[in-house]
């Protein structure tokens, strides 16, 4: 008996995976090319550039640099991501784990912060008293832990080390 496959689901996950990996390639090249301009600007993104790096990731910027508009990689990287958000029809996950209740205020500058950097995201808060301070973002498969307990514990393995 054949197995039955649902291949629509397959080539979302397949979508999902080349369009994130570009996405994560992008972001984490972004800030290694802030203010690149010139004549260089190819040999300084080949520089910034791991070998793992999608080939359509490298043309792509090497194209911007060529029409002289690298200097916005920022921007066009905000877009990407709010264009991939929109294109899945859905409104990105985010959760914020903060060490104390955030004010309205808190969380609304927050939800504007995401929205400008990943497009429609959804955004769950909670409270975990063990980080002490700071904050824990994820949004998507992506986490910023800028918690104390996290600097804290990275100290420590420091101190250890050394």
């Amino acid at each position: 008996m054949a197995k039955k496959v649902d291949t629509r689901a397959i080539a979302g996950a397949f979508y999902d995976s080349l369009v994130g990996t570009a996405l994560d390639q992008l972001h984490d090249v972004a800030p290694k090319l802030a203010g690149v301009t010139g004549n260089d600007a190819g040999a300084q993104i080949d520089a910034a550039l791991s070998p793992q790096t999608m080939p359509q990731v490298r043309n792509f910027l090497h194209g911007l640099a060529k029409e002289g508009v690298l200097d916005h990689i920022d921007d066009i990287v905000t877009a990407f991501a709010a264009f991939v958000s929109s294109a899945a029809g859905q409104a990105l996950d985010a959760s914020v784990i903060s060490a104390v209740e955030l004010s309205e205020g808190q969380q609304t500058s927050i939800r504007t912060d995401l929205r400008k950097r990943y497009g429609e995201v959804a955004v769950n808060f909670s409270v975990d008293p063990s980080l002490i301070g700071g904050l824990i973002i994820r949004v998507g498969d992506q986490v910023l832990d800028n918690s104390l307990r996290s600097r804290l514990s990275a100290i420590q393995r420091n101190m250890l080390a050394g």
